[in-house]
């Protein structure tokens, strides 16, 4: 199975001989930095993504974001350097729910929502406490700036005295790319639906069709920003030859995001219609139109959603969707499995184990 990557988005990278900016000719002026500029040195536990040529333990200047832990494991601020100045950066979202992280997405924001960076993490191996990055795409975004692109590897935990390389070989736990932005491996074992394109993330918040965006308006006013106040612009999916999938991220909160999904013609032109998520029979309500912390399985049609009560993620609901045809030539999203928590416990497990409230018959 082939391993997509990210769209290409900015200008190709260049090293200079001192304090290097990651690339040349952008408007985003990213610098790499050293572990000697990193105050109070690295901490016992900590995330960091550094230039994939480049090795921190031998290069003066490797880092391109770096995020401390406390005592407690509890993440700080991340801090990256963009021209002259050091920027904090916290971390607002993540696409991935394994204690510890895997494969997916996250994301960080400055406090005045006007730099991000999302770092997408495709191959890893996991060692103890220790998560070591192989291979991730950072995407630095800021407003009115083309997008830049730097390829990364990093780690996540704590490596102690170990260098990263040495904890990476360690093969105790190999993670490829087949993750959730490729449509690979799925907790869910169940039915699948209609197969995706690979995911094309939006260069720009224009290229969200007027039509969905008058549809999120009309039926969903409460429950999405307006894109320009986006975080990131969203991606989009080919269904096939007629249709075309919009993932419109929505809020950001401290642990966990919300995303809209919306089709359109292909290509898109004046009409829309969102995609509600279906309830299962015993829980009362509306059906709600934002799914919590989407994975999208692309090649198998398959959405998981998972809305946390807590940020210890102990305890919350899971839901599994498939994208499916529809009567009237349109497409909907069929509710494949329930779970639910409710006993916050401080005990954690995977949410895809918790225990199973609906699954529709055969």
């Amino acid at each position: 199975m082939p391993s997509y990557k990210m769209p290409c988005l900015a200008l190709a990278l260049a090293v200079a001989a001192s304090h290097p900016a990651v690339a040349e000719n952008s408007s985003i002026d990213l610098k790499l930095f050293g572990k000697h500029e990193i105050e109070g040195g690295l901490s016992t536990c900590h995330l960091a993504f550094w230039q994939s040529n480049k090795d921190p333990e031998t290069d003066k200047y490797a880092y391109l974001i770096y995020m401390p832990f406390d005592q407690d494991g509890v993440p700080l601020q991340a801090v990256v350097e963009i021209g002259t100045e050091k920027i904090a950066l916290t971390e607002s979202a993540r696409g991935d729910f394994d204690p510890p992280s895997r494969l997916g997405y996250r994301l960080f924001s400055s406090i005045d929502h006007e730099t991000h960076m999302l770092v997408r993490i495709e191959e890893a191996v996991v060692t103890g406490s220790l998560q070591t990055v192989g291979k991730a795409t950072v995407t630095v975004v800021r407003q009115d700036l083309p997008p830049f692109v730097a390829g990364a590897k990093g780690v996540i935990g704590c490596p102690g005295t170990s260098a990263p390389e040495t904890a990476a070989a360690i093969p105790s736990e190999p993670v490829s790319d087949e993750g959730a932005a490729a449509g690979g491996p799925s907790p869910y074992t169940g039915p699948v639906g209609l197969p995706l394109a690979p995911p094309v993330l939006l260069a720009s918040t224009s290229e969200v069709p007027d039509a969905v965006r008058r549809e999120i308006a009309t039926y969903a006013p409460d429950q999405c920003s307006e894109p320009e106040t986006l975080a990131y612009p969203g991606q989009r999916y080919a269904v096939n030859d007629n249709f075309t999938l919009w993932e419109v991220p929505c809020f950001l909160g401290a642990y966990q995001g919300t995303s809209i999904f919306a089709i359109t013609q292909n290509p898109p032109a004046d009409w829309a219609t969102m995609l509600s998520l279906p309830n299962p029979p015993a829980l009362e309500g509306e059906n709600n139109a934002q799914m919590m912390n989407p994975e999208v399985f692309a090649e198998k049609g398959l959405f998981i959603s998972t809305s946390l009560a807590r940020g210890e993620g102990d305890c919350g609901t899971y839901q599994v969707f498939r994208l499916m045809d529809a009567p009237g030539e349109t497409l909907e999203f069929q509710l494949m499995e329930y779970r639910e928590k409710v006993n916050c416990d401080g005990v954690q497990s995977e949410p895809s184990e918790w225990p199973l409230q609906f699954q529709p018959g055969e």
